[in-house]
């Protein structure tokens, strides 16, 4: 009890700073992450827990984003939007509500992989209070991402335990599944970091039957607990064609690594004065890191696989290491290379607790000492990442910042929005005119004003429209969109923007009517998500007083 009271406490104490400015500081995705939030509250207010147009928050663009872009572990945050009915309130309360969930799941790993209590609730602290996960939430308010950092460490662990006895499946195929349910590229990684991670415990497998078996529950429960988002994914790449999401160099966005090792020593979040990308793993675990290395002798083989993991990550994610040649391969998408350091991050949370036991195993001899080398831990923990945040907030004071009286909804900075991300390919010839609201009437262009925003539907109430022989309006063709007037369904042309004709008196509406595939995927996906809470309570799954004999890699 004592040890979930310190939790909450410290998820409480990751927005203490914000919460009381009652501000949240301009980032990279900051005005874009809150359309989505704001669309999604729109949307629960409404009676739908999961749309798939957004239609409110995107420049009054009808924009498909709850297809393209994981919302499952968003859903929360707009959930507690609307109860504190504040959008600051509600978007910090969600970071604590997941740095909490962050801090019980490492717990448990920690627990489960043999570690101590004290040492476990200080691998915790490390990981949830890391500095990358910092930049993440506050420096980059790459939301995506710092939801799936709550995931990454379930699949990772859950790879291992699988391999070791066959058991367990349900932490890779959960951890996986809720991974990609946040944020795609961070998915990528994870599968690429599990491939390597499951031919490097190849050698070590406990049970090639079960291990086998096990395996393949983990991936079809994955399977079945993400087709919520993968099956009407899959629907539209399907139908046409969509162009790569902002394209980036990954030889020019990579950190140089003097800047990574400078960020990390400053524990700076805010970006070095070169202008590179801002990566970063914090002073505490760049300490672990050289610690590590120079006691890895002293260490069994899997600290050192853990430690060599961490480090070889921190290198990769450096322009050491050939970018220029991923540019090659599916990892092109991944737009910045220190990506790579939510696994460094992972990992070195580790090689913390293993210097922490070092330490307590020297220095306690009686409760209080013990209490007082957690405590003093804690500390030198926290307060790096407390005086970050705090450089951070004052580089930020003046910015653009966001109160609950700003709205990101309309205006002309495309970065806002990123509608070019999953506009059809065939209707980017014709972005402007939908950027900027203009629709095609009897070949003359038309700006639109009249335009209203429902749940998966958006209304064109505009005179200029009606009674006309040709109408291509500034919203792309996708499967299952259908174009209503005056209760008449109207056909409609098969990719570009939608161009209609012959029509009538009356509004124009574009609805998003989800297909049967889209139905059926969510109940499949909920089905799964309780058939497993349900599996995991009888047999005791997450239980971490269960013990029992762990895994060793070497001695």
């Amino acid at each position: 009890m004592i040890l979930i009271l310190a939790m909450l406490a410290l998820s409480f104490l990751f927005i203490i700073p914000c919460l009381k400015t009652h501000t949240i500081y301009n980032a990279d995705d900051m005005p874009y992450h809150i359309n989505r939030i704001q669309e999604l509250v729109y949307s629960l207010r409404h009676g739908n827990w999961y749309p798939y147009m957004y239609t409110n928050q995107f420049k009054e663009v009808p924009y498909p984003l709850g297809i393209f872009y994981p919302q499952i572990t968003l859903i929360p945050i707009a959930v507690l939007c609307i109860i504190f009915n504040n959008y600051v309130i509600g978007i910090y309360a969600g970071f604590s509500l997941y740095t909490f969930i962050s801090m019980i799941i490492m717990y448990v790993i920690a627990r489960r992989l043999g570690k101590r209590e004290a040492t476990a609730f200080i691998i915790s602290i490390v990981y949830t209070f890391s500095t990358y996960r910092l930049l993440d939430a506050y420096s980059r308010f790459a939301l995506g991402e710092f939801l799936a950092m709550t995931f990454v460490p379930m699949a990772i662990y859950g790879l291992y335990i699988v391999m070791k006895d066959g058991k367990g499946w349900q932490w890779l195929g959960m951890g996986l599944s809720f991974t990609l349910l946040s944020h795609v590229l961070s998915a990528l990684l994870c599968v690429l970091f599990l491939t390597i991670e499951f031919i490097l415990l190849l050698p070590y497998c406990g049970n090639w039957k079960r291990s086998a078996r096990s395996l393949i529950i983990a991936i079809i429960s994955f399977l079945l607990s993400s087709i919520i988002f993968i099956a009407p994914f899959l629907e539209q790449e399907v139908y046409q064609r969509f162009r790569q999401p902002s394209p980036l160099d990954l030889a020019t966005t990579n950190s140089i690594l003097s800047d990574l090792i400078s960020n990390s020593l400053n524990n700076n979040i805010i970006g070095p004065s070169t202008g590179t990308r801002p990566g970063t793993i914090g002073i505490v675990l760049f300490v672990v890191m050289i610690w590590g290395m120079i006691n890895v002798r002293k260490s069994n083989l899997m600290n050192k696989y853990i430690l060599y993991a961490g480090v070889l990550t921190f290198i990769l994610a450096t322009n050491i290491f050939p970018w220029s040649i991923m540019m090659h391969t599916p990892l092109k998408v991944i737009q910045f290379p220190f990506r790579i350091l939510v696994f460094t991050t992972l990992l070195l949370s580790f090689t913390a607790g293993q210097m922490f036991e070092s330490f307590y195993n020297v220095i306690t001899s009686n409760k209080i000492s013990r209490v007082t080398f957690v405590g003093a831990s804690i500390i030198i923990v926290v307060f790096p990442w407390y005086s970050s945040f705090k450089s951070y907030q004052h580089a930020k004071a003046n910015d653009a910042n966001f109160t609950e009286n700003v709205s990101y909804a309309k205006g002309t900075w495309a970065t806002n929005w990123y509608l070019d991300q999953y506009t059809p390919a065939k209707a980017m010839d014709k972005y402007q005119q939908l950027f900027y609201l203009k629709a095609k009437v009897d070949n003359k262009t038309v700006q639109l004003r009249k335009i209203t925003g429902k749940v998966n539907e958006m209304e064109y109430r505009d005179t200029s429209l009606m009674n006309k022989k040709t109408v291509t309006l500034p919203a792309s063709v996708y499967k299952n969109v259908q174009i209503w007037q005056s209760k008449k369904r109207l056909s409609h042309n098969k990719n570009g923007l939608v161009t209609i004709h012959n029509t009538k008196v009356g509004t124009i509406k574009y609805k998003y009517v989800p297909s049967n595939v889209d139905n059926i995927s969510r109940y499949i996906s909920i089905l799964t998500w309780l058939g497993v809470i349900f599996w995991s309570c009888i047999t005791g799954t997450v239980d971490v007083r269960w013990k029992r004999k762990e895994f060793k890699i070497g001695n």
